[in-house]
């Protein structure tokens, strides 16, 4: 057993409560969660698997903060949970309690179903609160709180030592056909809640969307805690390879793989122009910037007759992300190696006037414009301020730029601005890629996964494949839940299949008069990266995006 403190490391680090108040669980999605996933509750891959370790969120939860020697008692800290599911209470197994966090196992006797979970301490108990529990749902471990790299060990990489760490840096990348030993919890219930296999539908790992050969999968030796020995496949590569598990209908959190061709350790891509030693500042400064100026053609479908059609249009941003933006929805700002997919959710209200959470962000001044030349001439983009929010793009009304055959572009902001200094890029776009099996993706089964094909492309560039699809909450018409998957191809290969680990992620889309909102869309240009004082990166590209409306079901 590798982890014995999995449930540990992720124990909540505020400590008291107040005195002689009940306890209560969050009631914003985040109440009842996988303790390695994190996956909210309002997404379409929610369930707490029976066997499983859960995590509680609230306030009041417990007295004092305590971690639980074994045996597992069912009062910790003052606390005890119960789980009602068809009329059966099962008092969860608690490894950790604190006011604002509890670690719990739920016994794999608990049935499958809707149902409700209470704490409660000698200040009273909480209101229910829903939970799902499922056969299985599992949360993979990872090094940032269920997203960014996986964290397990190599059986491959030094006969001598075969337990070796992988996940933690770039020169820790495992080979083609290593053998993988991933941690996580939720593979389902077992007899005693300790050791043996688990009973429900065998997990399948998807690495870099290819599925891996699994050579084990179920406990680790340790309460509630599941591993997985899975063979690294050939033909993967690149430092943010994905890398998800599926047990039945239900996906993991997705999470990132360095993966390095036979003889080296040292990952690289091609794909991306976060380099380590950036990602390294950010882990050490909390935050970064990143500057986007870009030009593009971009086509719309209409829904309900309204909108839709092509545009042309340029702009520019210059975004500061902190920790605390990013940590919440890690997964908004992922990087894919060639090959890859990341999958991300938000929520959404009709009646809210507030942007979803991941798009919150500080901007900063680059100068009074930033000026674009292209094949049909010069097209300056000057500083506007909208509440209080800095942007650059091109003026409304605009004549289209973007020749057919594409072209050469160079943005400069002349002596550059108080935030960001002065920078000045070129790049040639070529034909971009373009739909081939338009007729094919109306329709769309998640469960099947979907092959996109297309024609055109610069043969050294990357096609970006992303699906936006838009579900209901609870049936709600007001509450709803979006999912993003983005995949990353070579043009050159002219096709590429979507898993149904990745599809399996979102919701089923809803519509309204038989017309859906959710999206399938293709793009594909020519991308390159610039330098200037006060960026983390920057990177300049030009080329055109194609939306067209497809139903998830």
């Amino acid at each position: 057993m590798r982890f014995a403190g999995l449930t540990l490391a992720f124990a909540g680090i505020f400590a008291g409560n107040a005195l002689g108040q009940a306890p209560t669980i969050n009631s914003d999605g985040t109440g009842v969660q996988n303790a390695l996933s994190f996956v909210k509750e309002w997404a379409p891959n929610y369930g707490i698997a029976r066997g499983s370790i859960f995590a509680i969120f609230g306030t009041n939860l417990a007295s004092t903060i305590v971690s639980a020697p074994l045996p597992l008692q069912t009062t910790l800290g003052g606390a005890t949970v119960n789980v009602t599911v068809n009329g059966t209470t099962t008092p969860a197994l608690i490894f950790y309690a604190s006011a604002v966090q509890i670690n719990a196992l739920l016994p794999s006797a608990t049935p499958a179903g809707a149902g409700t979970i209470t704490v409660t301490t000698t200040a009273g108990t909480s209101t229910a609160s829903p939970i799902e529990v499922v056969d299985s749902a599992f949360g993979l471990l990872t090094w940032n709180y269920g997203s960014g790299a996986a964290k397990g060990y190599d059986a491959s990489i030094d006969t001598s030592n075969p337990y070796v760490l992988f996940g933690g840096a770039s020169e820790q990348a495992v080979n083609p056909g290593d053998i993988l030993e991933l941690y996580g919890t939720g593979l389902g219930p077992v007899a005693g809640d300790a050791t043996g296999v688990a009973v429900n539908p065998p997990a399948q790992v998807y690495i870099g969307g290819v599925a891996a050969a699994v050579q084990y999968s179920g406990r680790s030796g340790y309460i509630g805690e599941d591993q997985i020995n899975v063979v690294v496949p050939a033909g993967v590569s690149g430092c943010y390879v994905s890398i998800a598990v599926v047990t039945g209908n239900y996906v993991s959190n997705f999470a990132t793989l360095a993966v390095a061709p036979e003889g080296s350790r040292t990952c690289s891509d091609s794909s991306t122009p976060v380099t380590a030693s950036i990602l390294n500042g950010i882990a050490q400064n909390g935050s970064y910037t990143i500057g986007d100026v870009s030009v593009g053609q971009v086509t719309t479908p209409g829904i309900l007759g309204i909108g839709g059609g092509t545009s042309d249009s340029g702009s520019a941003s210059f975004i500061k992300y902190t920790a605390i933006n990013t940590s919440a929805y890690a997964g908004a700002f992922a990087f894919s190696s060639i090959g890859s997919c990341s999958v991300w959710s938000f929520t959404a209200n009709a009646n809210s006037q507030t942007a979803p959470e991941p798009f919150q962000f500080t901007t900063l001044n680059a100068g009074a414009d930033v000026d674009i030349t292209g094949p049909e001439g010069d097209i300056a983009m000057p500083l506007q301020t909208q509440n209080g929010v800095l942007s650059y793009s091109t003026p409304s009304g605009q004549a289209d730029f973007i020749p057919a055959s594409g072209g050469s572009f160079t943005f400069a902001n002349g002596s550059g601005g108080p935030d960001i200094g002065a920078f000045s890029v070129q790049l040639q776009m070529a034909p971009p890629a373009t739909f081939s099996n338009l007729a094919s993706l109306a329709t769309i089964t998640r469960a099947s996964g979907v092959t996109v094909n297309w024609t055109g492309g610069a043969p050294d560039s990357t096609v970006d494949i992303e699906g936006l699809s838009i579900g209901s909450i609870g049936g709600s018409s007001t509450d709803f839940v979006a999912s993003v998957f983005t995949c990353l191809a070579p043009a050159s290969a002219g096709t590429f299949s979507v898993s149904p680990a990745v599809l399996l992620s979102l919701p089923p889309s809803i519509s309204v008069e038989g017309i859906s909102f959710s999206t399938l869309t293709l793009s594909n240009g020519a991308t390159q990266t610039f330098t200037a004082k006060g960026l983390d990166y920057g990177f300049a590209s030009a080329g055109t995006a194609n939306s067209i409306t497809v139903t998830y079901q």
